[in-house]
């Protein structure tokens, strides 16, 4: 009985913190593709980013994201050649069975041609 108590103990600290690792990632997608329509690319190729895209990205998190998470950066701009926004996110662990930890989510949303806050 004590082996198989610990065994679902187990199994619902995996559960928990997959559910809340998973919402946190829904939060800073969502987020960083908000951020990312505040890009401004000109005709020449230029990636423009304001500040205003960080502050988006930073509002969207904040308001969805679940209790047990926190921003730890956002950067809107020009990322691997590309513009986009990154999020970095943590999220702490159940801590049921296993001691609490602090697990890294990373988000990044691309500027898809066409979809800026302007052309919506």
């Amino acid at each position: 009985m004590p082996i198989m108590s610990l065994f679902l103990l187990g199994i619902l600290d995996y559960m928990v913190t997959n559910a809340r690792v998973m919402e946190t990632v829904a939060a800073a997608d969502l987020a960083a593709h908000a951020g990312a329509q505040e890009i401004t690319v000109l005709p020449d190729g230029t990636i423009t980013a304001t500040t205003a895209g960080n502050g988006i990205a930073v509002n969207y998190f904040n308001s969805q994201r679940p209790g047990s998470a926190q921003l730890t950066s956002v950067s809107c701009g020009r990322h691997q050649g590309r513009p986009a926004c990154y999020l970095t996110a943590q999220v702490r662990s159940a801590g049921y069975l296993l001691p609490t930890r602090w697990v890294t989510v990373r988000a990044i949303g691309y500027l898809a041609h066409g979809v800026t806050r302007e052309d919506q």
